[in-house]
């Protein structure tokens, strides 16, 4: 087994790019390598640099690897597919252009559907024909990063998606190409909507080729899902916590890795807004030293130079 740690901007509340609450991108830079992770995950289009020789250069000082971008878009309407599309083109070629190897895919929010976060009962499923569209839409998005850019696609289930619990997980494994589609795990999100992410893992080894390692407070999730809080009323309400301080067995997750001898990267999330009070950076830190404490991520975070004085 090799595996590699990798954090986001999601970890810093970053979702939309134009938000005057974010922190500014070399703070989180900054921060990401300081606390000892090899990588970092794009955030959305348009946050980090847009600029490739830009955003390598900054990468290169602080001696982070970009490892994946995402792409967040309603895939079961037409009009969401062909924005994805577009979405994923400018995403695709930056990451291909600075040495990325994934693309995250996720079918965007529905009112409905984000409300349900968590809650099956209270969760309608998609029609058919949407159920259909969301997969060609999954398929078109996966050609184009595969095909066109070198990337590997990635479907991401997300809680307050269509794609959230156990039998819509398994409905798009068998509807989507596996030669095409691979498979991100999200841990927090397994978690979020009652499903074991290590023994999907095991069903779908040979499948998953990118993690997306979160945790879940186990007393706020339960209060969320008895208030019958919608997903962003949820993560503000501080849900997400860092790695080992919730019900996710990440121990437990790399004596299934080892199994299979898993070669990758995985990158830590916790989902918060950008006005958190919190302290994203120590929260970075700590989730990385859990993973060391079970025997994941590496050793000792490697010195990190000076970042440079103007930007």
């Amino acid at each position: 087994m090799q595996i590699r740690i990798a954090n986001a901007p999601t970890s810093w509340g970053i979702e939309d790019p134009e938000d005057g609450a974010n922190p500014p991108w070399p703070q989180v830079l900054d921060q990401t390598a300081a606390a000892g992770y090899a990588g970092i995950e794009l955030g959305p289009i348009g946050y980090l640099p847009e600029r490739s020789d830009v955003l390598r250069n900054e990468l290169d000082q602080r001696r982070l690897k970009l490892v994946a971008g995402f792409l967040f878009e309603p895939l079961h309407t037409p009009a969401g597919g062909a924005r994805a599309l577009e979405v994923a083109e400018r995403t695709c070629r930056l990451l291909s252009a600075v040495g990325a190897r994934h693309l995250v895919i996720i079918q965007g929010f529905t009112p409905e559907r984000e409300r349900a976060a968590g809650r099956p009962g209270a969760a309608m499923p998609l029609r058919e024909g949407e159920w259909r569209t969301l997969v060609d839409g999954v398929h078109a998005v996966a050609r184009l990063a595969s095909h066109r850019h070198g990337l590997v696609p990635c479907l991401h289930p997300h809680a307050g998606t269509d794609v959230e619990f156990e039998h819509e997980i398994e409905r798009i494994a068998a509807d989507t190409d596996p030669a095409l589609v691979k498979l991100c795990i999200d841990t927090g999100h397994c978690a979020y909507a009652g499903v074991d992410p290590v023994a999907l893992y095991r069903r779908h080894a040979d499948r998953v080729a990118y993690f997306h390692l979160k945790d879940v407070d186990r007393e706020r999730l339960r209060g969320a899902l008895a208030r019958a809080l919608s997903f962003e009323q949820a993560v503000a309400a501080r849900v997400f916590c860092p790695l080992g301080e919730g019900v996710v067995d990440f121990a437990a997750l790399r004596a299934a890795l080892q199994e299979h001898d898993f070669e990758g990267w995985a990158t830590v999330e916790q989902d918060r807004l950008p006005t958190d009070s919190g302290t994203p950076a120590e929260h970075a830190a700590a989730s990385l030293a859990h993973l060391r404490a079970v025997g994941l991520g590496g050793g000792p975070p490697h010195a990190v130079p000076a970042p440079p004085e103007a930007r």
